[in-house]
């Protein structure tokens, strides 16, 4: 038992002395990622505004971002018969190619704007994170809608409270942004039946992408 605990904290060490194989938090006054290729060079911008806060933390090109929603706002567009959709843009990523490992979104808390849905408190809708925004809605959300993180299941508020979860894996396909740099949206797509008019809702919860950065041209 001692020789296999010996072995283990050899390996433990032997990997944490490799050059960047430890996981460190890199972030200027600005809110920008530091990343050591190229050196001080940021790694994305923070978006979002108000109620939005994103920390990082790096394993050598792998890199974890975590989001907090504090009551987020999110400006919601009712499309009539089609349903309603919303963004956020909470993320610009780096120039250069992108690709996503994994990521976890968990939502606690709602708040309706007084329009959405004539103070019913009833709203369906899923959530999700993309690299474009939201169309004009239809209670769903697909393609580049959700190609960071795919959409939870329905959510319903009752009285204006409501959560939902989503895990996702791998994405199949890496961005190229060497051009122009990909964005991060939390994205919002509400049923026709539920949303009575143009308003807002405010996010609380947490969303974390596993990603790794690819190098620009």
């Amino acid at each position: 038992m001692k020789l296999r605990t010996a072995i283990f904290v050899a390996l433990l060490l032997a990997l944490t002395s490799i050059a960047g194989a430890s996981w460190t938090t890199k972030q200027d006054t600005a809110g920008n990622f530091k990343i050591a290729d190229p050196v001080s060079a940021p790694l994305g911008t923070v978006a979002g505004g108000t109620g939005v806060k994103v920390t990082h933390q790096q394993f050598g090109p792998f890199i974890r971002s975590d989001f907090t929603f504090t009551a987020a706002s999110i400006t919601v567009t009712d499309a009539a018969g089609s349903g309603s959709s919303g963004s956020l843009k909470i993320y610009d990523f780096p120039a250069g190619a992108v690709s996503w490992l994994g990521s976890r979104q968990d939502y606690t808390a709602f708040a309706e704007g007084a329009a959405l849905t004539g103070a019913a408190g009833d709203a369906a809708f899923v959530m999700g994170l993309g690299t474009v925004a939201a169309n004009a809605g239809d209670g769903a959300l697909t393609g580049t809608e959700v190609n960071i993180s795919p959409a939870t299941g329905t959510i319903t508020l009752s009285g204006g409270t409501g959560t939902g979860t989503q895990i996702g894996g791998t994405s199949a396909t890496a961005i190229n942004g060497t051009a122009t740099a990909a964005d991060c949206y939390i994205n919002w797509s509400g049923s026709a039946a539920t949303i009575d008019a143009n308003s807002t809702i405010a996010v609380t919860g947490t969303a974390t992408i596993t990603w790794t950065y690819l190098k620009d041209d």
